[in-house]
């Protein structure tokens, strides 16, 4: 096995720039892949062995190993959401705190007015946005160049994106088409209360998972 030269990693970091690759993990991994195959082929093979990588890994082929991650780290993210809210495994402490806080949360929900439920979505969704941004650190980074970002991060703010739609479709809407009326009526105001609860959890749980969330690729 032999050590690739300068001039045959830049032509293989060109390659990959060329193909506009979205996620980290897939770039690491593409770039891994190339490194390893050519290492172990003579200096003279090189350009060969390139063109068949090259084929072997065209741009379609490399949209549908995103398409697939992306699809793998939407369901590991659903399911450590799911997990992190199933407070009753959390044992009896566990179990008492969650019924307290969530009862707390239902009281103050209850207590505040129909017009401030708005702002207190609002609220839930702009801390969420900075906590995700905060942890995910990778996804503030801007460059004039394209450059991969981690699938995690992609799949958290997501997910974000679904708090914003449900502020807009639930709660903003409404009040523009009926001119601010519809605060007036019993059925939404209720339901507004619950889409908050509802939201505020999914907002904890994204929070909770979004640090510490692995990626793990399925090679079958």
């Amino acid at each position: 096995m032999r050590t690739l030269s300068p001039q045959e990693i830049a032509r293989i970091d060109q390659r990959l720039e060329s193909l506009k690759i979205q996620y980290l993990e897939i770039y690491h991994e593409l770039r891994d892949h190339y490194f390893t195959e050519l290492e172990k082929k003579p200096t003279e093979e090189f350009e060969v062995n390139f063109q068949q990588l090259n084929e072997t890994f065209a741009w379609s082929v490399v949209k549908k190993m995103e398409k697939e991650l992306e699809k793998n780290v939407s369901k590991q993210v659903l399911v450590a959401q799911l997990k992190f809210l199933k407070f009753w495994n959390r044992g009896i402490n566990g179990l008492l705190i969650s019924f307290a806080s969530l009862s707390i949360l239902v009281i103050c929900i209850i207590a505040i007015p129909a017009s401030e439920l708005l702002l207190v979505f609002l609220a839930i969704i702009i801390c969420t946005s900075a906590g995700v941004f905060i942890i995910k650190r990778d996804a503030l980074s801007f460059s004039l160049r394209h450059k991969p970002i981690s699938v995690r991060s992609t799949t958290v703010l997501k997910r974000v994106g679904i708090l914003n739609n449900l502020f807009v479709w639930i709660y903003v809407m409404p009040n523009i088409f009926s001119d601010g009326a519809i605060l007036t009526n019993t059925l939404f105001v209720v339901g507004m209360g619950i889409v908050t609860v509802f939201s505020l959890l999914y907002s904890i749980s994204l929070l909770a998972i979004s640090s510490d969330l692995s990626v793990k690729r399925n090679t079958q």
